[in-house]
């Protein structure tokens, strides 16, 4: 089997045993979902790449204590979770709403909310989206925000997320429903979004148990 298609924890396995181009294949596979997870909370690209080395430092330096019977997914963000909730309390950010952040050049959103296109008139309106979108993703209070974004960055089941924020199945499922319940009537305010959030109803739907 070609390694670009190994399970996460059996490249961390290979890494383990000397093979460091599976740590590589492994860094290469999460490093984008961890860092605009990052980055949607802390809305500072230098303070989001300090953050973001210290997440992959630890991973290296833990590697030997990842219980393989776990996902690495999960112990992943919740290391990414971890060093963001230390940063947090550390210039003690309040824990409710996240201040809006600048439109960073470069960064993706995470909820497609329509689709590329090259003419002026598009481009213009699909900024004018974007902007939308990430205004409201910053007025979800801190709970909603953290599983909203594992969900949509790490694509992460629910089970895994309520693990990473130490919170019950049904609570972590109730501020996923809050999140796109919030986030579909704010955006409704801005852009025709009859369709963008959708999806979670039906996830959280479809993961009940």
């Amino acid at each position: 089997m070609k390694i670009e298609k190994a399970s996460d924890n059996s490249l961390l396995s290979q890494y383990l045993d000397g093979d460091y181009s599976a740590f590589e294949v492994l860094y290469t596979r999460h490093k984008g979902g961890v860092y605009r997870y990052l980055l949607r909370q802390l809305h500072n690209e230098v303070l989001t790449e300090d953050i973001f080395q210290d997440v992959w430092s630890r991973v290296i330096t833990q590697a030997d204590s990842f219980n393989a019977n776990s996902r690495f997914s999960t112990w992943l963000y919740t290391i990414a979770r971890h060093k963001l909730i230390d940063h947090i309390r550390h210039v003690k950010v309040v824990d409710t709403i996240i201040e809006t952040p600048k439109n960073e050049q470069g960064t993706e959103s995470t909820v497609e909310a329509a689709k590329v296109s090259t003419t002026p008139e598009a481009i213009h309106q699909q900024n004018q989206q974007w902007q939308a979108i990430d205004l409201c993703l910053q007025k979800l209070p801190t709970h909603q925000l953290d599983c909203f974004l594992l969900r949509e960055e790490s694509g992460l089941a629910l089970s895994d997320i309520a693990i990473i924020v130490n919170a019950g199945l049904e609570a972590t499922k109730s501020r996923l429903r809050s999140a796109y319940s919030n986030l579909k009537l704010c955006l409704e305010k801005r852009i025709d979004v009859s369709d963008i959030i959708t999806r979670g109803e039906k996830y959280t739907r479809r993961e009940a148990p």
